[in-house]
């Protein structure tokens, strides 16, 4: 009696493995493509909360400061600036220096507290970001989850249309992403 043996050959064994391996190799890099944007443009919609709410709290420290009669000191209204958060703690830099270098331990910090939690109110997650503010608005924002992330958001120009990618958040030269 013949038995007929059920299953595969070596042969079909391995041109099926051959196959999966080839569409293994033109599959993993597309999936590096897609993953790379979807990061990019997650941090890029975190940008332009950051914005929106950095916009309102200007708005808010334009009422303050305008109106004569309340001794609010100039915090936003005092020319351009930018503000930098580091995931603790925020510093208001001059256009001149971007390096959050000395402490401030007066008013200034006070009023950088205040700035940033109006800020990350609207934040829910750990983020670091620099906001440039001029003439009671926000130009521009740059975003990242921490120092040593290599993707960036940035808003209103994101860094794709910009084409630049910052070396990092504290060093990102916000007129690349502004739209003027």
């Amino acid at each position: 009696m013949n038995r007929k043996k059920k299953g595969f050959t070596l042969m079909e064994l391995i041109i099926v493995i051959a196959i999966i391996g080839i569409l293994l190799a033109i599959l993993v890099p597309t999936w590096g493509y897609f993953l790379r944007r979807a990061r990019v443009r997650t941090a890029n919609s975190k940008a332009k909360i950051i914005f929106n709410a950095a916009q309102t709290a200007v708005t808010e420290y334009s009422a303050l400061e305008r109106s004569a009669h309340n001794g609010f000191t100039d915090y936003v209204g005092n020319g351009a600036f930018y503000f930098y958060w580091d995931g603790s703690r925020g510093y208001r830099l001059s256009t001149a220096d971007a390096n959050p270098v000395n402490e401030d331990t007066g008013a200034d910090a006070i009023q950088n507290g205040r700035f940033a939690d109006k800020i990350n109110k609207m934040i829910d997650d750990t983020i670091i970001y620099k906001v440039y503010v001029s003439n009671y608005n926000v130009q521009s924002v740059v975003c990242a989850r921490n120092t040593n992330d290599s993707y960036y958001g940035a808003f209103p120009k994101n860094t794709e249309d910009a084409g630049v990618d910052p070396p990092s958040v504290i060093g990102a030269d916000m007129s690349d992403f502004d739209l003027v």
